[in-house]
């Protein structure tokens, strides 16, 4: 009978001296807006000679330059940067890529990098502020000596991410 009393008081005991306890916490989301990127205006490098060659800048504010001077010549299209407009979230960080690419056309291919600037910022990166942001586009033409006389074209693809 003791051992019953015994193994009966150890059952009642366990449960009333069990504890149980529980904590919370806020749960939170939020939904920014997506982030966009609308098609731009054009890159134009304008009419050059291929001369001996080199290369050909057009820096984002639309103002062209030469490595080599004999390129150099007044240019029947204007010159321009491209432009295209973001639209990001308030305060929200984003990445901007442009690959490089090559120019095709009458010759031999040319090869083309770009620069960037979109609210002062260059190095890759943007911050949102909820409405439309300028991303001005320039870039650097490689022409080669002798480059063969004729249009070339390109489409250069502008991709924003957010952080």
């Amino acid at each position: 009978m003791k051992k019953i009393t015994f193994i009966l008081f150890a059952l009642i005991s366990g449960s009333v001296f069990a504890q149980d306890d529980s904590g919370t916490a806020d749960v939170f989301a939020e939904i920014v807006t997506p982030i966009n990127v609308e098609n731009g205006t054009a890159l134009n490098f304008g009419s050059i000679v291929a001369a001996e060659g080199g290369n050909v800048r057009v820096n984002t504010a639309g103002t062209r330059s030469f490595s080599n001077n004999n390129m150099e010549v007044t240019s029947v299209d204007p010159i321009t940067a491209a432009s295209f407009e973001v639209t990001a979230a308030n305060l929200y960080s984003y990445s901007i890529s442009i690959p490089s690419i090559v120019l095709t056309g009458a010759g031999d291919d040319m090869a083309v990098s770009f620069t960037h600037d979109v609210d002062g910022e260059t190095d890759g990166t943007a911050t949102g502020n909820g409405a439309v942001q300028t991303l001005k586009v320039g870039g650097l033409l490689t022409v080669a000596s002798g480059q063969v006389a004729g249009t070339y074209d390109g489409v250069v693809t502008v991709t924003v991410a957010y952080e």
